[in-house]
């Protein structure tokens, strides 16, 4: 059963990243010649796209003579971005894929991940004015790999993570504000969220010490919570050659129970040093009682080669 919702769920993911930008290629080419004005283009639909590939790298030595406390470690950090945009008429339709992973090695501990994030949303929205429109989406919030706990040695420890272990896929209906091009905020009066713990090792660890876990209780899978979601997105370049993109997300649950808010803050800051160079810095916090008592949170820094296609 996990894996046939694994294999549909990559399917999926595929056949939406790849019709996407089908669309936008083919709909360009055959429509571009025939444009005189932007107007135009709304009547036969029009597609905007953005995409950013970004691989880092660092890594610190030092001998066994060094008196400083350092530790030798490799860390290694890809970052995908894609915004995809379909504008006909009134209605827009947005897609977005956010891709990240990192991780570390020191010297003497085993590697662990310094960030996992798989992130994907699509929505359709229409306008009632020119600020305001009601939208209807999705977003899917997951990781790729393994995650464990860790003794203060470095040593790895139980499985706590991974794959649709948990996932949250949520269903938002509401208006949305958009003031500027860059800044949106909705408010989803009617969200249905799913949060799912589907491996089975994570579930046998949640059995074996008879604990709730994503707020999922000893061997359930699945989570359904009725509830109200907000959503602020900011995504402009603040100063020549730097990007600031920032989602900040809350959700109230009052169903099937009343549960204190949740908030998910994601943030990414990429300068281009030229073309192909790049130094971007990440944050992502989160405060969610069913998770963490207190606020967990993860911040990293990073150069490398960077690409816009």
């Amino acid at each position: 059963m996990k894996k046939t919702i694994y294999t549909y769920f990559f399917l999926l993911f595929g056949l939406f990243s790849t019709s996407s930008n089908l669309l936008a290629q083919d709909s360009l080419a055959i429509v571009r010649p025939l444009l005189a004005t932007r107007a135009d283009s709304l009547e036969v639909g029009w597609w905007e796209r953005k995409t950013q590939l970004a691989l880092n790298f660092a890594q610190a030595s030092f001998n066994d003579s060094w008196q400083g406390g350092g530790i030798s470690n490799i860390a290694v950090g890809g970052l995908f971005n894609n915004r995809s945009v379909y504008t006909k008429r009134k209605g827009i339709w947005t897609n977005q894929v956010q891709l990240q992973y990192g991780f570390i090695n020191n010297r003497g501990q085993d590697i662990r991940k310094s960030v996992d994030r798989l992130f994907l949303d699509s929505q359709f929205s229409k306008f009632v004015r020119k600020d305001l429109r009601w939208f209807a989406g999705a977003s899917f919030l997951s990781q790729f790999a393994p995650g464990f706990s860790f003794t203060a040695t470095g040593e790895r420890q139980n499985l706590i993570s991974s794959l649709f272990a948990p996932a949250f896929l949520s269903e938002s209906f509401g208006m949305e504000w958009n003031p500027k091009k860059y800044l949106a905020v909705q408010l989803g009066g009617g969200t249905i969220r799913q949060t799912f713990v589907l491996n089975d090792r994570v579930l046998a660890e949640q059995l074996a010490n008879n604990e709730n876990r994503y707020g999922l209780a000893p061997g359930q899978r699945v989570l359904n919570e009725l509830g109200v979601q907000g959503v602020m997105s900011f995504d402009k370049d603040v100063v020549k050659n730097v990007n600031l993109k920032i989602r900040y997300q809350v959700f109230f649950a009052y169903a099937p129970e009343v549960k204190p808010v949740d908030h998910h803050v994601n943030l990414v800051a990429a300068a281009k040093v030229n073309k192909y160079m790049n130094v971007n810095f990440s944050l992502i916090a989160i405060y969610d009682q069913d998770q963490a008592a207190t606020i967990q949170l993860s911040q990293g820094l990073a150069a490398g080669l960077s690409f816009q296609l």
